[in-house]
């Protein structure tokens, strides 16, 4: 009987699973094969049928497909590759065949799909779902030779090798490498796959997002060494911290551009990796702030390794150098200014904060010039401003660093390198700030209404402009060409701030005269100007300095002469802002409508355009414009926040209002100002946002500080200062510590613990009992009493006797016996304690609730006043605060309730809380304060780690010793060592390396500190 056809066999073959337009579809493919190829490739698939009916289906359906591609010798392993994963689950088989001939169209080399075949299998006969991953990304590869077999063979083994450490990674490592060897070396991978695996150590979602960023970050990457450099960066990081590596990786090319310009990129890596070695925190902050801190650099960027150096070396001395990197405190600005020479506003911000407050008679804040542009929107484009260059190019560009107010604040250049002589750089800085302190103190920006009236009337009449004045932007708005009145008015406001400042405080004279020499020595050239322009830069000149930079041109000497003449009267004796308004007017009004002008000047100012306002000239830099002590006015940006302050000031008052605080204006705009300074409110959110959704957080602060607290939940809100190691200061009502009671849980959990700790707690409070004071003592030889010491009594007859003065101590006196103690434990509860222990199913945080629980039944057998705490939170302004149990409630079963529901949450800023539980703890009066905190690790919360974080909890608990109160660390992290001395150096501490034994150790401890 002869053989059934092909078409009968995949008929019979398919019958019970597929239904007949199936089967014909599947049979007429596999008759339009080579004859030859037919009885091989049925073959073939008969056998994978026997394994998977369904493998088999996808298998015919793609043949033809694949037999495009590949010869028919090669469905062999092909097939058995496919047959070894169908075993493992038919879907996965299914989809293997109904891939084949896209990955096979991929390799174009008969040697080549072999290669990828004999890999495929071996890997199959390990993991299949690592062949799966393997078979579909492995053609990328292979791809018109991409790989050596060398590569390529290296390749599948570091899978293979990586598959039997970590699954998932290994898939990851499957999917994502095809796409990566072009850019990074074979050699380089091991490293790579390290540091994913270092990363996954804490979580896997920072592995793949690195493994999966790294395709795109090192194809931007050029150089092999700073690819590896890159990887040893981030390999030491991981080793620490490994939530930052993928910050720092992604964010690598942008930080790259400003230094391959100057070819830094390696010097970056390999400091920055030198600096992780000892502190990861600290490195990725250098890393991060890189570009800004080149820009600051400016000129002397070069010098930017030995700007590291130095903060590496006062790390090296145990110096705090937690601002140094991230340029958050004076270290790292003062290395800079060193590097630069000269001054920086850093190192000397705070005392022209006092010397301008002492001027102008109002809190200010100085400010560098370089954060206008974050804070306030770039000056309109002037036209037709004819008034002089300084005017002109302050306001088309930024970089002279021109001082200016904002009513506010004093805004000055961040550097200032001007003389050989850091004292007179300093010198710079203080005229400067005098004359914005001065335009403050002399009310430049507030002009009274009665002196300027008839002013306006004219104006308004003689213009036909209507409205009221309202400001000196209103005044100026009245004018054909407010520029032009604008710029006189500065000119003669200027002069007229400096005779002020030199009559009221003689002792800046001195200073004033050497700074005019200079500031007139950087005047641009006159080369270039319209007439109108020398006029006005002469005028500036002569306000300024008393005289010209060069010799005034003839045909504008008598012009000149009678604009001195008209402006000079604003140094009058007691002259006001009222008299610069109308000197300007008049000198306006003599340019603008050209009486008695020179010939070249006759007819209407306004037709005359300034040519080529920056023509370099002697005394500029390449005709960039330096900036002058007497800096700018911008009358509008005043204006704009005092608008502003003053719609935040209203609601604020209707806010407390509402709250049941009454606030005056005043009190209430003083308030706003505090919030702006202290950084509780931005200047800049003010102006994007209504003004009742920012005034929240006052209102907040002005409840706590006036007992009023009482918000939703029964929370109460409480501020506390921050110590910042770096400026070694503190950050006044930095934290906000929000205090809540845990509600009481169910009793599943503490009667757990209860039935676990059965014995040890009733041996625990016999124990504490016998601690307990028994009635009274009697003291014997006492003055007073209600028995008499017959000893003593014997002994002062004897004395009589003998003629000596016997002793009145005859009497037993009972005094009542008494233990003065307070305790608090404070518990750490961030995210970290629910760890599992080693070997147990108990995390920290349940070991810490039995510790509690057994701590409280001995001191309440003992009858010392005690209280107990947790915290965590999220950032400087919610350290979560939870009472458990305060110092006025009793002792019962609801506060073991509380204990057996906290919770771990999410970070630990232990200064601001141990500052709120020493302020509780203060208020007790008893003559032994104790403070226990119990915590799983280092402190750690947003711009809160490293050095910062341990210098502000080291801080806090000396603030407690100070106050009379005994602080005892407890820690479980038993790899502490290298940070707890620092810490914890000021007080007593003790490591536990079985956190297990808390509970039982706890109870010994607080015997020890207590008797």
């Amino acid at each position: 009987m002869s053989a059934p056809s092909p078409s009968a066999t995949l008929q019979n073959l398919f019958e019970s699973l597929l239904d007949e337009d199936e089967i014909e579809e599947i049979v007429d493919v596999f008759s339009g094969l080579a004859v030859a190829d037919q009885n091989p490739a049925l073959n073939m698939g008969l056998i994978l049928s026997d394994y998977s009916k369904k493998s088999a289906v996808a298998y015919f359906r793609v043949l033809a497909k694949v037999l495009e591609t590949i010869t028919c010798d090669e469905l062999g392993p092909w097939v058995g590759m496919g047959i070894k994963i169908s075993q493992k689950t038919a879907a996965a088989g299914i989809r293997f065949f109904k891939e084949a001939p896209g990955l096979f169209a991929q390799i174009p080399s008969p040697l080549l799909r072999q290669r990828f075949i004999a890999y495929g299998q071996s890997l199959a006969d390990e993991d299949i779902n690592l062949a799966v991953e393997y078979y579909r990304n492995a053609p990328l590869l292979l791809k018109e030779n991409a790989t050596s077999e060398v590569s390529f063979s290296e390749w599948v083994d570091i899978g293979r090798a990586l598959g039997r450490l970590d699954y998932t990674l290994a898939i990851e490592y499957f999917r994502i490498t095809p796409n990566l060897m072009p850019h990074l070396p074979m050699s380089l991978m091991p490293q790579w796959i390290q540091v994913g695996r270092n990363l996954a150590t804490e979580k896997l979602l920072p592995t793949l997002l690195f493994m999966r960023h790294s395709p795109e970050v090192f194809s931007i990457i050029v150089s092999e060494r700073e690819k590896e450099l890159l990887l040893n960066l981030c390999y030491e990081v991981s080793l620490q911290n490994p939530l930052f590596v993928v910050e720092l990786f992604t964010e690598s090319p942008r930080i790259f551009r400003p230094f391959s310009a100057l070819g830094l990129q390696s010097i970056l890596l390999e400091k920055t990796t030198i600096l992780a070695k000892y502190d990861a925190t600290l490195a990725t902050s250098l890393f991060l702030n890189a570009p800004n801190i080149l820009s600051l650099m400016g000129d002397i960027a070069l010098k930017f390794p030995e700007w590291v150096d130095e903060g590496i070396s006062l790390l090296k001395k145990g110096v705090s150098v937690q601002g140094f990197f991230a340029l958050k405190g004076r270290a790292g600005h003062d290395a800079m200014t060193r590097l630069r020479g000269g001054v920086s506003l850093a190192s000397v911000s705070k005392t022209l904060k006092l010397f301008a407050e002492a001027l102008s008679g109002k809190s200010v804040s100085i400010k560098a010039t370089s954060k206008r542009d974050k804070e306030a929107e770039e000056p309109e484009a002037q036209e037709n401003a004819e008034g002089g260059t300084e005017k002109a190019q302050e306001n088309t560009a930024q970089k002279a660093d021109i001082p200016f107010t904002d009513g506010e604040n004093i805004y000055l250049p961040p550097h200032i390198c001007y003389f050989p002589d850091d004292n007179l750089n300093f010198e710079w800085y203080k005229v400067a700030t005098a004359y914005q302190a001065g335009y403050l103190e002399y009310n430049t920006f507030y002009p009274q209404m009665n002196e300027t009236a008839d002013l306006i009337q004219s104006l308004q009449e003689k213009y036909k402009k209507r409205g009221g004045f309202s400001s000196l932007t209103s005044f100026f708005s009245l004018f054909p060409e407010p520029s032009l009145v604008e710029r006189l008015f500065e000119i003669a406001e200027g002069a007229r701030v400096e005779a002020s400042l030199r009559q009221e405080y003689p002792g800046l004279r001195k200073a004033m005269n050497r700074m005019r020499v200079h500031d007139l020595d950087r005047r641009p050239s006159l080369v270039g100007l319209s007439p109108r322009g020398v006029v006005m830069e002469l005028l500036l000149q002569i306000s300024m300095a008393g005289k010209t930079k060069e010799e005034i041109p003839n045909p504008l000497q008598k012009i000149v002469f009678e604009l001195c003449e008209i402006l000079g009267a604003v140094n009058d004796a007691g002259s006001s802002v009222a008299i610069s308004m109308q000197v300007a007017t008049k000198a306006f009004d003599y340019l603008y409508e050209g009486e008695e002008n020179p010939d070249d000047m006759s007819g209407p100012m306004e037709a005359f355009e300034e040519e080529g306002i920056r023509t370099e000239g002697k005394g500029e830099d390449s005709g960039e414009l330096q900036a002058s002590t007497r800096g700018m006015l911008d009358p509008k940006k005043v204006e704009e926040t005092a608008e502003i302050k003053k719609q935040y000031t209203d609601a604020l008052i209707e806010k407390l209002k509402a709250a049941g605080l009454d606030l005056s204006s005043d009190a209430a705009s003083a308030e706003i100002s505090k919030s702006v300074e202290q950084g509780e409110v931005k200047l800049q959110s003010l102006k994007e946002s209504k003004p009742s959704d920012q005034v929240e957080e006052v209102v907040e602060r002005l409840q706590a500080e006036q007992g009023a607290a009482g918000r939703a939940e029964g929370k109460r809100a409480f501020y506390y200062d921050e110590w910042h190691c770096e400026e070694e200061e503190y950050l006044p009502r930095w934290c906000r510590v929000v205090e809540s009671t845990v509600a009481a849980g169910e009793n599943d959990t503490v009667e757990a613990i209860l039935s676990e700790y059965h014995g040890m707690i009733h041996s625990i409070t016999s124990a504490f009992q016998l601690l307990r004071p028994e009635g009274f003592k009697r003291i014997k030889g006492s003055r007073d009493g209600d028995a008499l010491d017959l000893d003593a009594l014997m002994v002062a007859r004897v004395e009589m006797k003998a003629g000596m003065n016997p002793s009145d101590r005859i009497y037993i006196a009972h005094q009542k016996k008494e233990r003065s103690v307070a305790v608090a434990f404070l518990l750490d509860m961030s995210g970290s304690t629910q760890q599992l222990l080693p070997n147990r199913e108990k995390s920290i945080l349940q070991v810490e609730k039995e510790a509690l629980i057994l701590m409280s039944k001995a001191v309440d057998a003992i009858g010392d006043q005690f209280a107990l705490y947790g915290f965590s939170g999220r950032g400087k302004d919610t350290v979560d605060f939870s009472i458990l149990k305060d110092f006025d409630e009793p002792y019962h079963h609801r506060v073991d309730q509380r204990i057996g529901e906290i919770e771990s949450a999410i970070q630990n800023r232990d200064g601001a809380a141990i500052r709120h539980a020493t302020s509780k703890l203060a208020a007790q009066p008893c003559k032994t304060r104790i403070l226990i905190l119990i915590s799983d690790g280092k402190p750690l919360d947003d711009q809160y780690r490293g050095s910062y974080a341990i210098s502000d909890t080291k801080m806090a608990l000396r603030e407690a010793k100070y106050r009379g109160i005994y602080p005892y660390c407890i820690t479980v992290d038993s790899k502490g060592e290298d940070y707890l001395k620092g810490m914890y150096g000021d007080v007593a501490y003790m490591v536990i390396d079985k956190v297990e034994s808390l509970p039982l150790r706890l109870p010994q401890i607080y015997k020890r500190l207590t008797t």
